[in-house]
């Protein structure tokens, strides 16, 4: 259970130079979902704004990663302490759990945290950081910074429920993670890579790739004003033309004799121009919408 003959045997998560080696793999695999995101989306952000929404999401992994490593290693050695290690549960399996329960309820969590710190931020007029992604314009690295720190703030108390939920069911989870890392207890690095590279290519990936998606702004919006701004314009111009041209009276009016002839005509005309203003109205509120 602790005898020396089982240290050979047991993945641990800072034990040289092939786990950084790992740690490093899978910081260039995150990274690359980032990239490959980058180049498929449509309309694609200018690539300053980018290069602060990537750089926001790296650094805040790169909290959540040593936060996931410091929480599986303090388990295990409280187990340890406590000689209630399960056989076949090292590390590595208490990090499975952790970065498991991260890519997928911590993802919740962290829109969850986002949009009420959104809200907060709205309600007191904290402009920086009211809409995730917008730093201005031009762009100011006040603003870069303020998410920054709002972003770490909400990673930290994601962990720190993942924590008390894991600290909640240690034994059940405990179990699991024995089962499923018991067949590789013999081969550590084998355990390790797995750990650090093969689920994380899938499960980090997704995680980067929907974090990314609100953590950005979100550019329907600045499409929204400019197809408004267009069609008020489109409409005013139409205006003007049907001014300019004044309408003909209908049959039978001003032919009378009775010298209601020009007092038809501006009526006529008068009621082209409300027209025409309803028309441009509508026009707004249906972009608007």
């Amino acid at each position: 259970m602790g005898d020396a003959t089982d240290e050979p045997a047991e993945c641990k998560l800072l034990s040289g130079g092939f786990a950084a080696l790992m740690q490093l793999m899978l910081g260039v695999i995150a990274f690359s979902v980032l990239v490959f995101k980058r180049v498929h989306e449509v309309p694609q952000r200018p690539l300053a704004v980018w290069g602060f929404d990537a750089s926001k999401q790296m650094v805040g992994a790169g909290f959540a990663h040593i936060a996931n490593l410091l929480i599986a290693i303090l388990l295990y050695q409280h187990q340890l302490d406590a000689q209630e290690v399960l056989k076949g549960v090292d590390q590595c399996a208490f990090y499975f759990v952790n970065f498991t329960l991260d890519t997928t309820f911590g993802v919740f969590l962290n829109w969850v945290f986002l949009e009420a710190f959104s809200l907060l931020a709205t309600r007191f007029q904290w402009t920086s950081v009211m809409v995730p992604g917008d730093y201005g314009d031009p762009i100011r690295i006040k603003n870069w910074l303020a998410q920054l720190l709002s972003w770490i703030v909400i990673i930290f108390s994601t962990k720190l429920v993942i924590a008390v939920f894991i600290v909640a069911l240690e034994t059940p989870l405990g179990e699991l993670a024995a089962w499923a890392f018991a067949p590789l207890r013999p081969y550590p690095r084998v355990e390790l890579a797995l750990v650090m590279i093969a689920c994380p290519v899938l499960m980090n990936a997704l995680q980067f790739w929907v974090q990314d998606s609100f953590l950005k702004k979100d550019v329907r919006d600045d499409c929204m004003l400019v197809a408004t701004s267009t069609s008020k314009a489109a409409a005013a111009a139409t205006g003007e033309r049907s001014s300019g041209k004044p309408a003909s009276p209908p049959s039978g009016l001003g032919d009378d004799g009775d010298g209601d002839g020009d007092d038809s005509d501006s009526a006529v005309v008068v009621v082209g121009e409300h027209a025409s203003s309803r028309s441009d109205t509508a026009a707004g509120d249906v972009v608007a919408v």
